[in-house]
């Protein structure tokens, strides 16, 4: 019992401050929408080509925003970390469960957790290199784009399929 709850603890600790984290990026992110990146870091993390990339670094740069955008980067790693561990603890957490329902799921959100955090951080890693060090990157934009929509699909499984969790177990619970 005592390392399920642990267990538990470790997954609201690490989940919610995961979703702060979000929030705070995404308010940051309001800073970084300019003409060239009107939906600010979105726009550079599909960008997909080193010469988009760069307008949207000489734009971000000519608007005072290119370190904060350097910042928004960085944070995303501590992020990327945080959540996915979350995720991770909450699936363990779910799978552990004598229900089969629940354990198949919290088995799901372990997978998309370790996902999530391996097409985020290529994603992550391939812009803060691009806006920390080299400027545009063919390469590195493409990989970039190209994880944009696993990373995205990945965390959606995992945060609606921790909120599934949540209430199938609420569920269980008061049926018992």
């Amino acid at each position: 019992m005592d390392s399920e709850s642990a267990l538990e603890r470790r997954f609201w600790r690490f989940w919610l401050s995961g979703i702060l984290l979000l929030a705070a990026l995404i308010v940051m992110n309001v800073w970084l929408v300019t003409e060239a990146a009107p939906l600010g870091i979105s726009d550079h993390q599909a960008a997909g080509n080193a010469a988009r990339v760069d307008i949207i670094h000489a734009d971000w740069a000519a608007s005072g925003v290119m370190d904060l955008a350097i910042y928004s980067m960085a944070a995303d790693l501590i992020f990327i970390a945080v959540y996915a561990w979350g995720a991770f603890a909450g699936g363990r957490m779910f799978a552990a469960s004598p229900h089969a329902m629940l354990a198949r799921l919290g088995k799901v959100v372990m997978v998309a957790a370790v996902g999530f955090a391996i097409a985020d951080y290529a994603e992550t890693i391939s812009q803060i290199i691009q806006a920390a060090v080299t400027g545009g990157h063919d390469m590195l934009s493409g990989v970039a784009a190209t994880a944009r929509p696993v990373k995205t699909i990945l965390f959606l499984v995992t945060f609606f399929g921790v909120l599934v969790g949540l209430a199938i177990r609420n569920w269980k619970r008061r049926a018992a």
